[in-house]
């Protein structure tokens, strides 16, 4: 009898350091894993960032295009003098 709880201890001593190690195998895998998924996430972080300036970049030209073009539009179809205000008759540019 006392054979078998000794042996039953043991056994159960065993099982236990088996599950310690694998619980600590699988602590490792996990921080591991996050560490992982740290890299990755600061990595998508970089490139979504260069995508967003590229696209400031762009839009910022396209404004100043637009603007310049506007600006050009303007002054070729500004053929007329200044006279005076037309609900008023003063002269706005005294």
């Amino acid at each position: 009898m006392k054979t078998a709880i000794a042996t039953t201890l043991f056994a159960a001593s065993v099982t236990c350091f088996g599950l310690a190690a694998c619980s600590e195998q699988t602590e490792n895998d996990a921080a591991r894993t996050a560490d992982m998924a740290a890299e990755d996430a600061a990595a998508n972080a970089e490139v979504a960032g260069e995508a967003i300036e590229e696209g400031a970049i762009d839009a910022s030209e396209a404004v100043a295009e637009g603007a310049s073009n506007l600006a050009d539009e303007l002054r070729e179809g500004d053929e007329e003098e200044p006279g005076p205000a037309p609900i008023t008759g003063d002269n706005i540019q005294e």
